[in-house]
């Protein structure tokens, strides 16, 4: 079996000076990648700047025999992305990996959260990723490779007070499906999907740490993104969950669900066939906005459209290819 081999490649990491995304830079240097090893030194409210777990990380990558180099640059800014892109480029000559780890937490009720810590929390996690991802998207289209690897979190399924953490996590999954998509439809070799790392992290509550013991060793999850991050893999658009050992797939479905098969419903009709349309029997994954909103009207009709839309959909790539 080959292994995965980095070598002659650029990555950037952000959030890499400390936990999984230190995790993450020392992974990818290990298996022969440049890095930037981008982090702030905030704590995990977002407060404070220090330069030593950037800089501690590089030093650690070049003992090890690596090349690497740190960056300052606040991936919540626009002009803070752009800067972090140029950096790599100017070190290394271009970006072939993107990781975005970076991240911060302000937790608080619902009714009673300030705006200002709800903005933070977006526009370090969702903002950060189409911040660096923008430019670094811009580099590799010139020569039609990159892998993109953008945080999620398990958060996505819920959690009492991070709102704007849940809702900024699962905003990354949209934005995961969506350059996905149009990486394929320009034909680029562009592999963007989400992890959703466990690991024992700042970020991690002591109740986690005692549960998993040494399988949450961040260098685990790092496994996960380092493949991801290879020429390796050619996933695509997928949410995954990884701690530990183990990893898995993390999908949007929609059940079979109920139609009254006519053109009028009432209210009540709906609350009568509640259970018919949550049973997870029969469920299917969209491929993309178009392939749910089909799947509705095939089952609302009874009409197959689907089949006609993928032979479009083909048409219209292998135009754009021509």
């Amino acid at each position: 079996m080959s292994e995965i081999d980095l070598s002659g490649q650029s990555a950037v990491v952000t959030g890499a000076g400390r936990g999984i995304g230190r995790a993450h830079a020392l992974a990818l240097a290990e298996r022969g990648a440049s890095v930037v090893v981008n982090d702030i030194g905030a704590g995990i409210d977002g407060a404070g700047t220090e330069r030593a777990p950037a800089n501690e990380v590089v030093a650690e990558i070049e003992r090890r025999g690596g090349r690497a180099q740190p960056s300052f640059d606040d991936v919540s800014t626009p002009e803070g992305g752009e800067a972090l892109v140029g950096a790599a480029i100017d070190a290394f000559g271009k970006i072939d990996v993107l990781v975005h780890n970076a991240g911060v937490v302000l937790a608080g009720p619902f009714a009673d959260q300030p705006i200002d810590d709800v903005r933070k929390v977006l526009d370090v996690h969702l903002m950060g990723a189409w911040h660096a991802g923008q430019p670094a998207w811009r580099d590799m289209a010139t020569r039609g490779y990159g892998r993109i690897v953008l945080t999620t979190s398990g958060a996505i399924f819920g959690h009492p007070m991070v709102g704007a953490y849940a809702a900024a996590k699962h905003g990354i999954i949209g934005l995961t499906k969506s350059m996905h998509q149009e990486a394929a439809l320009t034909g680029l070799d562009i592999k963007v999907n989400a992890l959703a790392p466990i690991g024992a992290t700042r970020m991690a509550r002591e109740a986690q740490k005692e549960r998993f013991g040494d399988l949450m060793d961040p260098s685990l999850v790092a496994a996960v993104c380092t493949y991801l991050a290879s020429p390796d893999c050619d996933l695509s658009g997928e949410a995954v969950h990884a701690g530990g050992s183990h990893w898995c797939r993390i999908f949007l479905a929609q059940t079979r669900g109920w139609a009254s098969g006519t053109p009028d419903v009432t209210p009540e009709e709906i609350r009568d066939h509640e259970d018919e349309a949550f049973e997870l029997f029969d469920f299917e994954i969209p491929a993309s906005t178009n392939d749910s909103t089909d799947l509705i009207h095939e089952r609302a009709t009874g009409t197959k459209v689907r089949m006609a839309r993928d032979q479009i959909a083909s048409a219209e790539v292998e135009a754009k290819l021509d």
